[in-house]
């Protein structure tokens, strides 16, 4: 059963094409972007076009693209499943906060979240794989926090205002996010995702010299 909060995933149409140029258009948003950002906008919303796209009927997907979404605050950020395998139950997630006063640490963790359930609990899927930079420290420490284990390090993989950084490639298991789940059920009686993720917060800033 899904931890209760007011954000949920819903399918990216085109109409929310503008939204997420937008978001594109940002630099703090670019900057965790992979790749080169020197595009033009009309490069940037074809290729938003493509990705909002309707798969046909008779195909089974390979990518999935949800927009994340608040009752309080409207569309948040965009989440990709890539590399879907059907036959191995596996993917790849990558999660984009858009807004820049809503990129924080609540935010992050509570759509990492509903992101993960929804991948083990609608898709039913065995593995879940992500790649976070490491200057990326509230995303990857709330991954870490739901089991997963950092599988890889691919160091100085990508520059930043000049400067080096580590890519982590992780994965975690179903067994782990449901043991995860359990942990914190036992915790507190229908605790809610905001609360929990703000007490995983205070838990760990108390560890944290």
């Amino acid at each position: 059963m899904p931890l209760k909060t007011e954000t949920f995933l819903r399918r990216a149409e085109r109409d929310d094409l503008d939204t997420v140029v937008a978001w594109m258009e940002e630099p703090d948003f670019q900057h965790f972007l992979y790749g080169d950002p020197a595009r033009s906008p009309k490069q940037v919303r074809e290729q938003i076009v493509m990705m909002l796209g309707r798969s046909a009927g008779h195909t089974v997907p390979g990518a999935v693209y949800l927009m994340i979404d608040s009752k309080a605050h409207g569309p948040i950020g965009l989440l990709s499943l890539q590399n879907i395998s059907w036959r191995n139950r596996a993917c790849n997630i990558d999660l984009y906060i858009g807004s820049k006063h809503l990129r924080n640490r609540l935010v992050t963790g509570i759509a990492i979240l509903r992101a993960l359930e929804y991948c083990f609990d609608e898709l039913n899927l065995h593995r879940v794989g992500a790649i976070i930079y490491s200057f990326n420290t509230p995303s990857w420490r709330i991954f870490e926090m739901t089991g997963a284990q950092r599988e890889l390090t691919l160091r100085g993989h990508v520059v930043r205002e000049g400067r080096p950084y580590d890519m982590y490639g992780y994965g975690l298991l179903r067994g782990e996010f449901e043991a995860f789940r359990e942990r914190i059920r036992r915790s507190a009686e229908n605790v809610s995702l905001q609360a929990m993720i703000e007490a995983l917060a205070r838990e760990d800033a108390e560890k944290t010299p």
